[in-house]
């Protein structure tokens, strides 16, 4: 069955102050990285969701460097979880998929290649970093309790699902209102299984301006 990859390049700045998905390094902005590693995998075609004053931007990029697998550029939606919504429209409802953060560039066609190898089997498939931190929960500056670290992971992107599974999560999302800060998240609460597997350390996310420091030394 075919791979579908779906880039998230929509985010605002209103942390950053600047959008840092189009932050250049290197010549390039910094979506453009999660693109390249997409076009050299297994992924048989792309979509990128974007910002609405950044779409003809973004296919200047993608013709400029000849991507041959970026099928369409979508205008993104209010959060994330409409951004993605808009994208599984495109979706046939068979096949995979895999969706990423664009504020993960530092994505390898190795990385991508793994997740969907894994999906084939598993369906629901992420990756993640154990934590090596000692994490408390914590209100209004009391600690009411401490995790065990041993069962804790950092969750990455790009995270892989069977299609037709992810849009039955999506409806059940939409309808039951649930609110979530990845996509794996919505198949949990629907009670679809999620396997986690063993993620990159150097595939870090752009948080903060100094990230971008980071990132302009790795790439």
């Amino acid at each position: 069955m075919k791979k579908y990859g779906i880039i998230l390049a929509a985010g605002k700045g209103r942390r950053f102050g600047f959008l840092k998905q189009f932050f250049f390094i290197k010549n390039n902005p910094l979506f453009i990285y999660s693109v390249i590693a997409f076009e050299n995998s297994l992924c048989d075609e792309i979509f990128i969701v974007t910002l609405k004053n950044k779409k003809e931007e973004v296919w200047n990029w993608i013709k400029k460097l000849s991507f041959k697998k970026v099928k369409k550029v979508i205008i993104g939606g209010k959060e994330r979880f409409h951004s993605v919504r808009k994208a599984l429209k495109f979706l046939p409802n068979h096949g995979y998929v895999a969706i990423h953060d664009a504020s993960r560039p530092l994505i390898t066609p190795t990385f991508v290649n793994q997740g969907f190898k894994l999906v084939e089997k598993y369906k629901a498939v992420i990756f993640g970093i154990k934590s090596e931190d000692t994490l408390k929960t914590v209100f209004n500056n009391q600690v009411i309790a401490t995790l065990d670290r041993e069962h804790i992971y950092r969750i990455q992107t790009p995270q892989f699902f069977e299609i037709n599974l992810l849009k039955k999560a999506y409806q059940l999302a939409k309808k039951e209102k649930w609110q979530g800060t990845d996509d794996a998240f919505f198949l949990e609460k629907a009670g679809f299984p999620v396997y986690l597997f063993e993620g990159d350390k150097k595939n870090l996310k752009v948080t903060t301006k100094e990230d971008l420091e980071l990132i302009k030394n790795l790439i």
